[in-house]
């Protein structure tokens, strides 16, 4: 979402997030040390159990004593976690996906250590009356093995391979939450002159957003989601492990992949940018809700060939409500020539100055607009579940929204491009 003070006055923008991982510049496959997967994930079900009974001592026991700040950090982490409600936590290792990805660089920082590994390590959870399904994160602990026992020294030794262990809200310290019928928002405790209070409308607008969502999408979905508010924008990139100018956005939709499952969208959160978000009048914050859940609502109808101008355009038409000022930043650009009548591309909804990236999130909903008022509301969720059921498959992202559009509306992608810039230019 832009930041209307600092790029421009403009409507609610949002990102969706996906956690995956780009198999990209690796170590060579691994296998890992002898006898270490089952003692390492014997070690991993202790360090589960004791999240999922809060023993802190259990906890800590399966850390590296010799890893101080880690150390420090981890008890941190435990006690900031023990106001969280699991339904369920589990920690595995999944050597399968990249191996054992230790370097001699990373076994030259644990000196004396008997062995070293860092496998992917995937943790699973559920937070209670909010998850239906498992979150699945990716983690890149550090084992190491010393007097014959292993145990977990680090998570960051991969960072600089851009391998990333999953930070959450609860890793920077105590949660302070609140809850309505259908939210639960998490931040941190607020001290301090910049820290951003929402106020006591916050949950109630949410509530009103989750119904105008349901007035614009039919299809299940949770309805029931976490609000996140980290405390910095710092702490905000790290959680999306992102390096986007976080400037241009006020909030994000985020979720995970659970693998498990072939590509099964999961662990459905609304992260706002404490840089950015400005709760500056009831509608505005209505709108920006209102975009959020509109992207978790289509989460488990989504797939991975729907392009970003569907997902936003379809979230910008719901945020917007029939609003009939909604596209007059569009409008005027048309008229004054500055529309070069083509479907935005992925890349351009996050970079660019906040101008260009508002007016690719303007052509995406002129696009949807387009569709349901000429197909109707219900064709465009019959187009966007058939799409979204494509798995893995060969064609690009285009080859399979025209397949998707011929059996939906009998119109191909390009015929569906040109007649929206027509009609466009003769609004």
């Amino acid at each position: 979402m832009i930041n209307r003070t600092t790029k421009m006055a403009a409507g609610a923008l949002a990102l969706i997030f996906v956690v995956t991982l780009a198999p990209t510049a690796l170590p060579a496959h691994a296998a890992p040390p002898a006898g270490a997967a089952a003692a390492i994930d014997e070690l991993l079900e202790r360090r589960a159990e004791a999240v999922r009974i809060r023993d802190k001592d259990a906890f800590m026991a399966t850390i590296d004593p010799a890893s101080e700040r880690f150390v420090e950090r981890q008890g941190r982490l435990f006690d900031a976690m023990r106001s969280v409600d699991f339904a369920s936590y589990s920690l595995v290792t999944k050597w399968e996906r990249f191996g054992d990805l230790v370097r001699p660089s990373d076994k030259a920082r644990y000196p004396g250590a008997e062995d070293v590994a860092i496998p992917l390590t995937e943790e699973r959870y559920r937070i209670a009356g909010f998850d239906p399904e498992e979150a699945a994160e990716d983690l890149f602990y550090t084992f190491v093995k010393r007097d014959g026992e292993w145990s977990v020294a680090e998570d960051t030794d991969l960072d600089d391979l851009a391998l990333f262990s999953a930070r959450h809200l609860w890793d920077r310290g105590a949660l302070e939450p609140r809850r309505s019928d259908h939210f639960l928002q998490w931040q941190h405790p607020c001290s301090g002159e910049n820290c951003l209070t929402l106020g006591a409308e916050f949950l109630p607008l949410a509530e009103s957003g989750l119904k105008r969502v349901d007035e614009y999408w039919h299809g299940p979905w949770t309805r029931r989601v976490i609000v996140l508010v980290p405390s910095s924008q710092g702490e905000l990139r790290r959680m999306l492990q992102t390096s986007i100018d976080l400037d241009n956005f006020v909030a994000f939709a985020y979720s995970t992949i659970d693998l498990a499952h072939g590509i099964d969208f999961t662990g459905h959160r609304i992260i706002l940018n404490p840089n950015a978000f400005e709760v500056q009048t009831r509608e505005r914050v209505l709108t920006i809700l209102t975009h959020e859940l509109a992207h978790i609502a289509t989460r488990d109808s989504s797939g991975v060939f729907i392009p970003t101008w569907i997902e936003e355009g379809f979230a910008e038409v719901t945020a917007y409500d029939r609003d009939p000022s909604a596209l007059a930043f569009f409008d005027a650009r048309v008229e004054a020539g500055e529309f070069d009548g083509r479907l935005p591309k992925d890349f351009e909804f996050t970079t660019g100055d906040g101008t260009e990236i508002y007016m690719s999130y303007q052509e995406a909903q002129s696009a949807i607009s387009y569709f349901i008022e000429r197909w109707g509301l219900d064709r465009f969720e019959t187009f966007y579940v058939r799409l979204g059921r494509v798995g893995i498959s060969p064609g690009t992202s285009s080859y399979h929204v025209d397949s998707a559009l011929r059996e939906t509306i009998g119109v191909s992608l390009a015929n569906f491009a040109s007649a929206w810039a027509r009609a466009s230019a003769r609004d």
